[in-house]
């Protein structure tokens, strides 16, 4: 039996090799059809376009903050 082992060894790396082959390829399907399932990435926006939104929503929040503290001024003036 030992006159085999070199051959039995390499049979067995042989199989190892194509199930790993195997399990590769199957990875790779599962990924790609996961990945065909995602919706599509935003576009980037450069950090200008990022800053000039930014700035936009806090004056929208401070405009709103605004209104509310003018209608209790008013509501506390008509009281």
């Amino acid at each position: 039996m030992r006159i085999f082992q070199p051959e039995r060894a390499l049979i067995a790396r042989e199989i190892r090799e194509e199930r790993q082959r195997e399990l590769d390829s199957t990875l790779s399907q599962i990924s790609k059809g996961r990945a065909s399932c995602l919706p599509a990435p935003a576009p980037s926006l450069s950090l200008e376009a990022q800053f000039q939104m930014s700035l936009g929503k806090m004056r929208e929040e401070v405009q709103r903050a605004k209104d509310v503290q003018t209608a209790h001024i008013l509501r506390w003036l008509q009281s």
